[in-house]
């Protein structure tokens, strides 16, 4: 053990979460307030979280905020119901037992030999998501930290934003047949808004990790801060199809509803979705191309910058895997139901959520894309993201936070923000050059992506918002 990090079973929780021991006496106590037999499975989310907020350049808040959220799951005669609860007290956890036995009787059946998870295959993965000098770090610190960032924002006459925030937390899942989960890990979020109203510019930067340390608040404010005053005086743009640089965060924006909604193998398999294949009815279009080949998209708990918890909600383990590898589908996520069914095994392949983009071939700087764009635009970060058609995956959504002119490899002007309506997929199809993979700002999973330049990005129309 070292000063900066600590093993998943060695995690001091300092009260300020429920350890192991805690989360097994409250599992336990759980089981002894159910009645009619079955089996119960409880899942247990335990986080404290002590935050920094600033607006107009002046700390407002502090917090230091601590919660428990149980799901008690009860199985009777192979059906399940499930109710959830944030408290703790014998009522109130009497009361989410009894309606989840009431919803027993609206599930659906299971097979009689249907196995219940089982020691994961990668049990061996422990990802090093502890580390005592996150939860160490106070908030006269962070105050601090917030105090440098705001500094050069009054000195250009700017307002700023912001938040800071760091947590300590514990997930658990515990059942009657001998299922038993528990992960601590710490979290760092830092994100900051640099305002000049006069000239409706704005600037933004944010990243988060486990470990404090690595987040940068001086970076992020000179980031934001140079955003905010090269984004002042925007002039208008006709919406049209340009060739479109794309930093990290934007990136991100695209993929995360891809990552969330796309990557499944029984709605491919059903005709849904943008990986079913329309040539072949009930196939999907694993081991077919369906990105530029030198992306490759994957997610691993051991990834060093991009690790999370390796287990899901249901107690199944995360492995690694390749979604896309070199820009060929290789897997979709399906659960045990599937396995069972389609594939005669007991390993399902859960989606964490979690990502990494990378790509292969030498990697350019955004200077370096700017450099080589006759006419195009480039992007800080997307807003309002949705999902217009489900079986292309195209979104739609805004621009925010800067947006620019190039011309002749050079920026030329601030340009007001933009709709875009485009597909994630087509991006990933149109790609011109790929940056170097980087940690962005994605507190709920993990994300570690490229900067893209594209071509024929689709601006839709023009956005009267900053």
């Amino acid at each position: 053990m070292t000063a900066s990090s600590t093993t998943f079973a060695d995690a001091d929780t300092d009260g300020r979460f429920l350890s192991r021991a805690q989360c097994r006496a409250l599992a336990d106590q759980i089981v002894a307030l159910t009645t009619g037999g079955g089996t119960t499975r409880t899942g247990i989310d335990s986080a404290w979280r002590d935050n920094l907020r600033w607006a107009r350049n002046v700390i407002t808040v502090g917090g230091d905020v601590r919660t428990t959220n149980l799901t008690i799951a009860r199985i009777i005669k192979n059906a399940m119901g499930r109710s959830a609860t944030n408290a703790v007290t014998v009522d109130a956890l009497r009361a989410c037992i009894r309606r989840a036995e009431a919803l027993v009787l609206f599930g659906a059946e299971r097979p009689t030999d249907y196995p219940d998870p089982k020691p994961p295959v990668y049990a061996h993965l422990h990802p090093t998501l502890w580390f005592d000098r996150t939860v160490t770090a106070d908030d006269t610190g962070r105050a601090a930290a917030a105090d440098a960032m705001i500094a050069p924002v009054e000195a250009a006459g700017m307002m700023s934003a912001g938040y800071f925030e760091v947590a300590a937390q514990g997930t658990a899942l515990f059942d009657t047949d001998g299922l038993a989960r528990y992960y601590p890990y710490t979290t760092a979020q830092c994100s900051l808004t640099i305002r000049d109203r006069a000239t409706r510019g704005s600037g933004w930067a944010g990243v988060d990790w486990n470990d404090v340390t690595r987040i940068d608040t001086a970076h992020l404010a000179q980031v934001a801060l140079e955003k905010c005053i090269r984004s002042r005086n925007p002039v208008a743009l006709e919406p049209g199809r340009y060739t479109a640089i794309l930093e990290p965060q934007a990136v991100c924006d695209l993929l995360d509803v891809l990552m969330g909604r796309g990557l499944y193998r029984v709605p491919a398999e059903q005709g849904m979705g943008p990986f079913a294949d329309p040539k072949r009815r009930g196939y999907s279009k694993i081991g077919q191309m369906v990105v530029d080949p030198r992306l490759t998209l994957s997610a691993d708990p051991m990834d060093l910058d991009c690790g999370f918890v390796p287990f899901d909600a249901n107690g199944e383990a995360y492995r690694p895997v390749k979604w896309i590898d070199a820009g060929i589908l290789r897997a979709l996520a399906y659960g045990r139901d599937y396995a069972l069914r389609e594939l005669g095994e007991e390993t399902p392949l859960p989606n964490s959520g979690a990502f990494r983009l990378s790509g292969t071939g030498k990697s350019a700087t955004i200077e370096e894309m700017i450099a080589n764009v006759t006419r195009g635009v480039l992007v800080t970060r997307f807003n309002n993201v949705q999902v217009v058609d489900d079986s292309s995956m195209l979104m739609n959504g805004n621009t925010r936070d800067g947006l620019w002119l190039i011309e002749h490899g050079k920026i030329t002007k601030a340009i007001k923000n933009f709709r875009f309506t485009e597909s994630p997929l087509f991006v990933m199809n149109n790609v011109e050059a790929i940056g170097v993979p980087q940690r962005v700002f994605r507190p709920f999973a993990p994300a570690v992506v490229p900067a893209l330049m594209v071509r024929d990005f689709s601006f839709t129309a023009l956005v009267d918002a900053v």
